[in-house]
């Protein structure tokens, strides 16, 4: 299990190591960014997209995962698997596909039909909005930004009672 130290630390070197450059895998067509958007143009096709303080615009066909941190999300092509936005926005055209699911951490994600997003749709910290009316499927779900606040708090306190010693009174 990877701990949030080490996690930081990941992305900490995945940053000194490519300040500003884009890194792409010749044999994979992959492509990982940093502090640089990631554009696939309609027609081109990559694997999967991982983009670290920057935006992906998807028009084309993006055979595997995208993975974005701090930036957003914007389709309009064809995503074969999952989509995972981390502190940013997700927006999904009405003509664009997830083949997987959709996860937005600490960010709204804004979808046109429930046709395409084809697995589960999980928004936490924000808003799950579909432009024309109420999502028809049960496979979507979304913890508003006050309920994640609650639930954090709620966490800490439980969390609290564990942690701080009790004073034990000595009966003489």
């Amino acid at each position: 299990m990877i701990r949030p130290t080490q996690l930081l630390g990941l992305i900490l070197l995945v940053a000194a190591g490519a300040p500003g450059q884009a890194q792409q895998h010749p044999g994979s067509g992959s492509r990982i960014y940093f502090n640089q958007d990631i554009f696939v143009a309609q027609g081109q096709q990559i694997h999967n997209a991982t983009c670290l303080f920057c935006s992906v615009q998807v028009e084309g066909d993006l055979t595997g995962n995208v993975f974005v941190l701090f930036g957003n999300l914007n389709v309009t092509g064809r995503i074969e698997h999952r989509a995972t936005v981390i502190g940013g926005n997700a927006v999904i055209d009405s003509q664009a596909s997830i083949g997987g699911s959709a996860l937005v951490l600490g960010g709204n994600a804004v979808y046109e039909t429930d046709e395409s997003i084809g697995g589960n749709a999980w928004v936490v910290g924000g808003h799950l909005s579909p432009s024309r009316g109420r999502p028809r499927s049960t496979h979507r779900l979304f913890v508003g930004p006050m309920a994640t606040s609650a639930i954090a708090i709620a966490a800490f306190l439980v969390c609290s009672l564990f942690l701080i010693p009790r004073r034990r009174i000595d009966s003489a």
